[in-house]
């Protein structure tokens, strides 16, 4: 659903008769038109709001009511205003846009200070509007994430003693066991940080809330969707029918949860749930056809999953595929795992590829995902931190899929630059094993919304 923003559009300028850039008597009533026009042109849900500053101590006196508005974006047309520095005072998200050879001593300043800082501001200094286009889209893109609600089926009793020693073998010391561990107080901790620094809620239903959404489901509307999902498969290994319906049965369930919470995405902590027998079907046909739709479902209640997917969601319209990499240092490529992906990678408007149904390839039970992903485009990486405000990014080439029996169905093979130096640079500590890809080279994007939010962002494949 479209969302309406209000946004104060600042034009720093100079009263009539003061000499200086661009030059005396400039007419910044029409340039400033222009401006509002094209803006208006290329967002009719956002109102923009004109204000006039020619000095710090105006731009101070006006940027008092910031907080009524969903960005601020400061249009640089005079040099030497204290305009922006009045802004940069105020460490509020927002943009400077250069209007070129006018306020450009200025910009380059605020940059040099907003980079050395750390202030949550993206500058544009470049003749091509479509920048200034692109950066006022991210305020949009923060806007709809600190309105995003999510639901996450969490289970927090404790393991059942005959399945304890399976379960701690089997998942070993990774982050769905760290996560299992930290409990309840930990895993709101982590809430109330993803609502303190995104603005995003997350409902946490339990196991039982999920089996009552399951147990309701119609099992003729069950029937046809699996019926579907089969006869658009390339092939059916190893699943049953059964097993196809069951996971029909949980896309239903997890549909109607949707759409009774209202949320913009919904995870399940699948791997405990199902390794101790308190679910009867995996939810990766079910994530695998809402991200198709243009939803965001995620993988084992990863948080951090979460935040990243639905912001790719809002920047790209295209869907994250979260994933357990391989890297292979031989090949010089990384490879992305998992038992789950949408087979519409560029949209859900767009061509769809091929896929195959298979079993969750762990414990080779249920029904999982494996995607045939398009070779030749441009993928970009990308994982957000939601203790330590980071976000992680790099870029490659998909080149091929892996075919092989061993660890997850999916398998994506990226080319990157230098796998060692991406080996060498990925800090576990904060981003952990997942990480979240998406067609297209989104690289500027995503690290001018970090800066939005002062993420410490992580290149990781650069010296």
């Amino acid at each position: 659903m479209e969302i309406k923003l209000k946004i104060k559009s600042v034009f720093s300028v100079r009263r009539k008769g003061i000499p200086g850039w661009p030059y005396i008597n400039y007419d910044y009533n029409k340039e400033s038109k222009r401006i509002l026009g094209q803006l208006e042109s290329k967002f009719p849900n956002i109102e923009f709001k004109p204000e006039y500053y020619y000095s710090e101590e105006k731009a101070k006196e006006g940027f008092a009511d910031n907080k009524k508005y969903d960005g601020i974006v400061i249009f640089n047309l005079a040099h030497g205003t204290g305009v922006p520095k009045a802004f940069l005072e105020r460490e509020e998200a927002g943009v400077i846009v250069d209007g070129l050879f006018g306020g450009s001593g200025d910009s380059i300043r605020s940059h040099h200070k907003i980079k050395k800082e750390k202030l949550p501001i993206i500058t544009v200094l470049s003749s091509d509007f479509q920048d200034v286009v692109d950066a006022i889209e991210l305020l949009k893109v923060k806007k709809r994430i600190s309105n995003s609600k999510v639901l996450v089926f969490k289970n927090f009793a404790p393991i059942p003693k005959e399945k304890e020693e399976l379960i701690k073998e089997s998942v070993g010391t990774g982050s769905t066991w760290k996560r299992f561990l930290q409990g309840r107080k930990g895993m709101e901790n982590k809430l109330k940080l993803l609502k303190d620094r995104y603005g995003v809620n997350v409902i946490v239903g339990t196991k039982e809330d999920l089996l009552s959404y399951y147990n309701a489901t119609d099992k003729n509307k069950a029937i046809k969707i699996a019926e579907n999902w089969i006869n658009g498969a390339r092939n059916v290994v190893e699943p049953t029918k059964n097993e196809i319906l069951k996971s029909a049965k949980m896309y239903l369930a997890l549909k109607a949860a949707v759409e009774e919470h209202k949320v913009d995405a919904i995870s399940i902590d699948c791997i405990m749930m199902y390794f101790t027998g308190q679910l009867t079907a995996y939810p990766c046909l079910s994530h695998f056809q809402m991200n198709n739709d243009g939803f965001v479902g995620v993988c084992e209640s990863d948080l951090d999953a979460i935040l990243t997917q639905l912001a790719i969601k809002y920047i790209t319209g295209r869907p994250g595929f979260v994933s357990d990499p391989v890297i292979d240092t031989a090949s010089n490529q990384i490879i992305y795992a998992h038992c789950m992906a949408s087979n519409k990678p560029f949209g859900s408007k767009g061509p769809s590829v091929p896929y195959i149904i298979r079993s969750h390839a762990e414990d080779n039970k249920g029904a999982s995902l494996q995607v045939i992903m398009p070779s030749g485009y441009s993928v970009t990486t990308i994982k957000f931190d939601i203790l330590t405000n980071s976000m992680s990014i790099h870029n490659g080439k998909a080149v091929g899929n892996v075919h092989s029996p061993l660890a997850c169905r999916t398998k994506l093979a990226v080319e990157v630059p230098d796998v060692q130096l991406l080996l060498d640079n990925w800090d576990t500590d904060i981003f952990s094993w997942h990480k979240v890809t998406v067609y297209g080279n989104y690289r500027k994007k995503f690290i001018n919304l970090a800066k939005l939010y002062r993420m410490n962002i992580f290149e990781e494949d650069k010296k």
